[in-house]
């Protein structure tokens, strides 16, 4: 779980950087369309690591009924 809220600060990390270069540019439009996408991009990694630990959860809860012989 640490790694992928890591590569999420990542990610969020590289997208700022890219809407401060574009900023300096003076294409303030580009800025505003990375910010667009930085937020879209967090909703579905949000999304991702919701579906994630649920999959993981039952897939964790089935490996304990198969172990238990259940």
């Amino acid at each position: 779980m640490y790694s992928q809220v890591l590569a999420v600060q990542v990610a969020v990390a590289q997208v700022r950087a890219r809407a401060v270069a574009a900023r300096r540019e003076g294409r303030s439009e580009v800025g505003a369309s990375a910010v667009e996408w930085a937020i879209i991009s967090a909703i579905v990694v949000a999304a991702a690591l919701l579906i994630g630990g649920a999959i993981t959860q039952v897939v964790g809860d089935n490996v304990n009924q198969i172990n238990d012989g259940g």
